[in-house]
């Protein structure tokens, strides 16, 4: 079991040509990790693995923990090694994110980050599932439910990509939200913290795994990347 592995299904390419067939069990995804995020078959709402428990945002901004059987097109997880890094107080989420990653030197590689404490506001989203003939990110995007919270205390995980990356997965920050009381969650907008610890782990491997035993897969045309680009920036 590697600790500097991080483990991957499908690409954001995927699901920007509305390739959204559900291709991994959250029951398979766990065995390649305690940590993760991800969305479901139909870009079904999101995902976040903590300490090997995995919770499903709905689009009403509930979380539910997921039958095993629920599947995923794009997902992350890994085998959680976090080391304690720094604290932070009263600063934009992002900046927080970035001073932390400008101070590891690890712009070049993937990393995980584990914000853990109260934030004076976060801003988090999720979507209705979907079903054949899927829709576009984009337009799933305009449809999305949007949340607010202030002083939430929780936990936020966070992945980070190097620019090249972007379609493989989203460049820079990749964040999802899950708060103590389970009230609020999803794919993170924005945010403050209050007052958090801010854990990291470095990652020097990815494994990732492709569908292709999906017709739909084989068949796609999958060389348009300014869709790619376009599709992930609406998303995001």
């Amino acid at each position: 079991m590697s600790k500097t592995t991080l483990f991957q299904v499908g690409t954001m390419q995927l699901l920007a040509n509305s390739l959204l067939d559900g291709t991994m069990s959250i029951h398979d995804l766990l065995q390649h990790g305690d940590f993760g995020i991800g969305t479901g078959q139909g870009l079904d709402g999101e995902l976040i693995i903590l300490d090997g428990k995995a919770y499903h945002t709905l689009v009403s901004g509930e979380s539910e923990v997921p039958d095993e059987n629920f599947s995923s097109p794009f997902a992350a997880a890994h085998h959680g090694d976090f080391k304690d890094f720094r604290t932070a107080e009263n600063a934009d989420l992002e900046v927080v994110l970035q001073d932390t990653i400008d101070k590891l030197q690890a712009q070049n590689q993937f990393a995980a980050f584990l914000v853990e404490g109260e934030f004076e506001t976060i801003t988090t989203r999720s979507a209705a599932g979907s079903q054949k003939p899927y829709p576009s990110l984009t337009e799933v995007a305009e449809k999305q439910q949007v949340f607010h919270g202030s002083k939430v205390k929780g936990r936020l995980l966070s992945y980070y990509a190097p620019a090249i990356y972007q379609g493989v997965t989203v460049a820079g920050f990749h964040s999802h939200f899950l708060s103590d009381d389970h009230d609020l969650s999803g794919h993170v907008l924005t945010g403050k913290v209050l007052s958090a610890t801010v854990k990291v782990q470095k990652f020097d491997t990815i494994e990732q795994v492709l569908p292709t035993e999906n017709p739909d897969f084989k068949a796609a045309d999958l060389t348009d990347l300014s869709m790619v680009h376009k599709a992930i920036e609406a998303a995001e």
